[in-house]
């Protein structure tokens, strides 16, 4: 028989994603892989870090913070590296529209395979319950007219971001140095 876990004691998943969302606090707004965050909290960088970064995604947005989707990176110096960021409630920036709009064409294509599916069991005789399927096929039909009025927003800001990346760029490239020279002078006063 195994031993039984104190309701109190948090399981390994969960410390695992405490430990990711307190790491990241003092982190905010840098880009992050997971080989960094694995460095910074000690977890292997492995299946374990993988099953704890979602659950601190989800607990960051419960209180009102955001951790990113991984994408590629903006930084010329980890240029094609998948990182993410994370940013305290009223801290984002511009560039949490790149995230916004790739979860907008997930949702939306999820929404999709939801409509479609519900569609097909409320026309299905055998169907558990055909009246609730068409519910909600109604409900994600909805969705998708309500978010295709919204997409023209998501085209500006499409439009805006090749400047907004080549800004972002040049400032990576000033913070790159100034970091070098930061360092420099450390390195010269120890």
């Amino acid at each position: 028989m195994s031993p039984r876990r104190d309701n109190d004691t948090p399981s390994q998943l969960e410390q695992d994603a405490i430990d990711v969302l307190l790491w990241l606090g003092p982190n905010a707004g840098r880009e992050l892989s997971y080989a960094d965050i694995a460095r910074g909290t000690g977890i292997p960088d492995g299946s374990r870090l993988r099953r704890a970064v979602p659950r601190a995604r989800a607990a960051a947005h419960v209180l009102g913070h955001r951790l990113e989707q991984f994408m590629h990176s903006r930084d010329p110096l980890k240029r094609g590296a998948r990182v993410t960021r994370f940013h305290k409630s009223g801290q984002g920036d511009e560039f949490g529209a790149r995230d916004a709009l790739l979860a907008c064409r997930k949702a939306v294509a999820y929404m999709g395979d939801m409509h479609r599916a519900c569609s097909f069991e409320a026309g299905n005789p055998n169907s558990v319950d055909r009246e609730a399927f068409g519910q909600m096929a109604d409900a994600a039909e909805g969705c998708i007219r309500t978010f295709s009025g919204v997409e023209r927003l998501g085209s500006k800001v499409v439009k805006n971001q090749g400047t907004m990346r080549r800004q972002a760029e040049r400032i990576a490239d000033l913070e790159a140095q100034i970091a070098e020279l930061t360092s420099d002078q450390s390195a010269a006063s120890a």
